[in-house]
């Protein structure tokens, strides 16, 4: 329910209003929020000079977000996700960082046009004392799971010690249901889609510093003060106890959301084929233990030694480019570069993923298959498995290869995937570029 008061009697000065909107733009709820800021600016500019009939989604696609001309709001909703996000951005920001605020901002559903409404101060001060019952809940909440959380830390650690399978093994070998695949598929997975593949999927976890509250202590791990500037951050999206502190771990159990649905991607897709498999973590799961096994990685090569060395001989690799301070697909041997694309605002457009196939390896059971999915940032990484989940992506790749002489999938090859996504949702993947490294 809504804490704010229209009050015709006394509307705001023009000056009033862009009082309240400089306290928007100077928030710490904001500070990060560069798309969002332009968004309320434009907004606020538009209902200044009463363009209440010129403003339409499509003309927000097109100024704000830039769109291209043929930018339909039926089909891309990124003004309605973007106008969302700016509402309940705003409603934080008078909960949690300006309650005191009596003249604000808001974005009535329905419309894209800002309203000013005061609030009392009974009203102002009525919301924190709210936001403290729930931060008080939450914290009870915390406090009643904490010897669970215990003892499931224990768990995986001493599950770590016994050996490479642990609590992350998930052997999928209860209840798997074969299901229809097309053949493509099983075509190009290779060595993967046989009955007896066992594949290990191994996964690189980046290493992160986490913040949290102080409680981080009772997992008995190194604990570095937080910034500052940490503070503000962590409160926008996540309850603080009056006087908590806020402290920093490191840890390398993380992985990126993008990389989480690749690795589902390939999951569903081996359950369909009727394929067991193993996911480890690669901290436990070295190059070394490959031997003799199908596998697959996931993961961008600054984060896993095992896809840096895979990738020691290919053309192609994931890599930092200083003069453009991005993440690029390097072409080693014409020193091309795939840049991703952003759009006004900074934030990407289009990231780029990596499939790298090596079907070369020999055994005893004959050559075993090799597949990294990798990319500029992790939704390269899904998209990278999307593609070589696709029956239509790879049936266009075979087309490719035969009009270059290739009549089969090559033993060892790379996939360049473009990789259009909004708010880490995949949009859209399609092959921009391909090698051919051995038939």
């Amino acid at each position: 329910m809504s804490l704010v008061r229209a009050n015709t009697s006394n509307p705001p000065t023009e000056e009033e209003k862009r009082r309240a909107l400089d306290i928007v733009l100077g928030s710490r709820t904001f500070a990060r929020a560069e798309q969002l800021r332009a968004l309320l600016q434009y907004l606020c500019k538009a209902e200044a000079e009463g363009q209440h009939k010129g403003l339409s989604e499509y003309v927000i696609g097109r100024e704000v977000l830039g769109r291209p001309e043929d930018f339909s709001p039926i089909e891309d909703s990124s003004v309605r996700t973007r106008v969302y996000e700016l509402r309940h951005k705003l409603e934080k920001l008078y909960v949690f960082e300006v309650p005191e605020e009596p003249l604000r901002i808001v974005l009535p559903k329905g419309t894209y046009f800002p309203q000013y409404e005061r609030v009392s101060q009974a009203e102002a001060t009525a919301v924190p004392a709210a936001a403290n019952d729930a931060h008080s809940e939450t914290k009870r909440l915390s406090a009643e799971g904490t010897s669970r959380t215990r003892w499931i830390w224990w768990v995986l650690a001493l599950s770590t010690l016994l050996g490479l399978g642990g609590i992350f093994a998930l052997v999928s070998s209860w209840g798997v249901r074969q299901q229809a695949v097309d053949p493509i598929v099983k075509e190009a997975w290779g060595a993967l889609a046989q009955p007896d593949a066992n594949v290990l999927i191994c996964v690189a976890t980046p290493l992160h510093l986490t913040v949290g509250p102080d409680t981080h202590r009772a997992f008995g791990s190194p604990i570095y003060p937080a910034p500052d500037e940490a503070y503000p951050i962590w409160r926008q999206h996540r309850p603080l106890a009056p006087g908590a502190k806020l402290g920093m771990v490191f840890s390398d159990n993380l992985i990126g959301f993008g990389t989480m649905n690749s690795i589902l991607v390939a999951v569903n897709t081996l359950r369909r084929m009727g394929v067991s498999y193993q996911i480890l973590p690669e901290r436990v799961a070295p190059i070394s233990t490959f031997r003799n096994r199908n596998v697959m990685l996931f993961g961008a090569p600054v984060d896993s030694d095992a896809i840096t060395r895979s990738h020691e001989s290919t053309p192609l690799v994931v890599d930092y480019e200083p003069s453009v301070q991005e993440f690029v697909i390097r072409d080693r041997k014409s020193g091309k570069m795939i840049v991703p694309q952003k759009n006004e605002q900074g934030e990407f457009r289009a990231v780029y993923g990596l499939i790298t196939v090596l079907n070369t390896r020999d055994s005893d059971r004959g050559k075993l298959g090799m597949v990294m999915f990798s990319g500029i940032t992790s939704a390269g990484t899904h998209g990278a498995a999307e593609y070589f989940a696709s029956a239509r992506a790879l049936q266009d790749l075979r087309a490719r290869f035969a009009r270059e002489g290739v009549t089969r999938f090559p033993s060892a090859y790379q996939v360049v995937v473009r990789c259009t996504f909004s708010n880490m949702l995949l949009l859209s993947y399609e092959c921009v570029e391909y090698r051919i490294l051995e038939q």
